[in-house]
């Protein structure tokens, strides 16, 4: 039996399942591929969201700026180059007085030409502002942290796709600790700037203790050369008495020593004066050789006693210092309130979204906190109790001492004014033995030596005299900055004590 060849094959007709199965088959490679796309697609769009928020966080940074440093010094060479605003100073009772360059400086002036212009003064305001900057850090949250991982298959089987991960976390310890911290750098910033308000009084006290001092050199030269004048007429006429036969040479001699011992003082005091004068220009931040002229020392008020005693029962809120101190305290005390709540356990909380090389994705959060067991902020508790301790001490000493030293400057008035009345009362006597040694040295009744030494008792007991005036005017300086009367107690419209106004604001005006 023979058999029939096969004939050309025939396609299948419309509907029959040849025909359903090749478009299913070409679906699923374009649904596949879709998916792809997507994939990209939403990586892309990842990738741009990330760039922008990149940018953004970029263009809110601060930028750098280099600030070389100078080369030369950097003087006022001139009187009038000084900033002369007086509102800008703390102390009202200065700030009222008038200014004017043209004119002699009164003690006034200099001391608010020392405030407003003295070179350390910038830097305690400098201070400030560095103090400023450490508060508004306190005050900052943390930053949010964000981690990305990717990883590619190589050659292993089963893998689809490539795996990723992402996390953000924030860090929730610091929310504990933040009130304290920034209470503390709040204090410290109070701190710091009355330190500023204590060191520009000390800036006043040091440029009115400058001028008393050298116009208290300008009166005792004055009293010196006097003297030397009549030295050397006396010894002019000692030496035509020697040539003439009338007087032995030791006459003039003596004369000649006692004009030699008067020259010494007043080149002592005039090494005295290029120091002193060298002080006050770097405390008004002027060149050394720019002329100064001062006005005559004047007459200051006797000491209150009583107004003084009443001061020193307030003085913890009256002295700028004893008040840092009591802010440098509050500050210590918010650091160690800090450092206690440190000892609980730090936990940080976070977002994680993955997917693995199987095409697997996840979604979870995360939580890690530290255990207490072996350090637990102990040793940062220890340090911060035991500087409290000493900050606590270093009040008590600063207060005890500032009464001291207060007590010590009413004993100094008091006993200057007592040898004042004594050298007051032996003046007119010696004024009258030099008056009639004087005549009797012209009648030849006494020698030159003898009618030089009355000279010389007079001298010294003026000298004394005006030894004992500076030394009033210093202590009567030293006792208003410690008890801030004076030019320091505040206006009838100003500030409290407890409250003053020091300068930081003036802090870098002119970079």
């Amino acid at each position: 039996m023979s058999k029939t060849p096969p004939g050309p094959s025939i396609p299948a007709p419309q509907g029959t399942p040849a025909m359903r199965h090749a478009p299913a088959h070409i679906g699923l490679r374009a649904f596949v591929t879709d998916a792809r796309r997507q994939r990209r697609r939403r990586r892309k769009v990842m990738l741009a969201g990330s760039l922008a928020a990149l940018a953004l966080l970029l263009a809110g940074c601060a930028g750098y700026a280099p600030k070389p440093l100078p080369a030369n010094a950097h003087w006022q060479d001139k009187l009038a180059a000084l900033r002369v605003n007086p509102s800008d100073i703390p102390l009202p009772r200065l700030a009222a007085q008038p200014l004017d360059l043209g004119q002699p400086l009164t003690m006034d002036a200099v001391a608010t030409l020392a405030v407003l212009n003295n070179p350390q003064l910038q830097l305690a305001r400098d201070r400030v502002g560095i103090a400023q900057a450490q508060a508004f850090a306190a005050g900052l949250l943390p930053d949010p942290q964000f981690s990305t991982t990717q990883d590619y298959p190589g050659n292993s089987a089963g893998a689809t796709s490539s795996a990723y991960s992402y996390s953000l976390s924030f860090d929730l310890g610091s929310l504990i600790t933040r009130p304290a911290a920034r209470a503390a750098a709040t204090a410290h910033v109070r701190d710091i700037d009355l330190q500023l308000l204590w060191q520009e009084w000390q800036t006043v006290g040091q440029a009115q203790l400058l001028f008393v001092q050298l116009s208290g050199l300008q009166q005792r030269d004055a009293l010196l050369r006097s003297q030397r004048d009549l030295l050397r007429r006396g010894l002019r006429r000692a030496r035509q008495a020697v040539a003439a036969g009338n007087l032995p040479r030791t006459s003039a001699d003596a004369a000649l020593v006692a004009l030699q011992a008067v020259e010494q003082r007043l080149a002592g005091d005039a090494q005295r004066r290029l120091q002193l004068e060298a002080g006050l220009h770097a405390l008004l931040g002027l060149a050394p050789g720019v002329p100064l002229q001062l006005a005559p020392l004047p007459a200051l008020p006797a000491h209150d006693t009583a107004a003084a005693h009443e001061a020193l029962a307030h003085l913890a809120a009256i002295r700028p210092d004893l008040m840092a101190l009591r802010a440098g305290y509050t500050s210590q005390e918010q650091k160690l309130r800090e450092a206690v709540l440190a000892q609980f356990p730090s936990f940080s909380v976070g977002l994680n979204r993955a997917r693995d090389t199987a095409n697997v994705n996840t979604l979870g959060f995360g939580v890690s906190f530290s255990l207490p067991i072996f350090n637990g902020s102990r040793g940062a508790i220890a340090v911060q109790r035991a500087t409290r301790q000493e900050l606590f001490d270093a009040y008590q000493v600063r207060l005890n001492q500032t009464r001291a030293d207060v007590a010590q400057a009413l004993a100094n008035l008091d006993l200057l004014q007592r040898q004042r009345r004594h050298l007051e009362t032996g003046l007119p006597q010696l004024e009258s033995a030099e008056r009639a040694a004087t005549a009797a040295l012209d009648a030849g009744a006494i020698t030159l030596p003898q009618a030089q030494a009355q000279r010389m008792a007079l001298l010294q007991q003026r000298l004394a005299l005006q030894a004992n005036a500076q030394q009033a005017a210093e202590q009567a300086v030293a006792l208003d900055l410690l008890t801030g009367t004076g030019v320091y107690r505040p206006a009838p419209a100003a500030l409290q004590p407890d409250t003053p106004k020091p300068t930081s604001e003036l802090r870098s005006k002119s970079r």
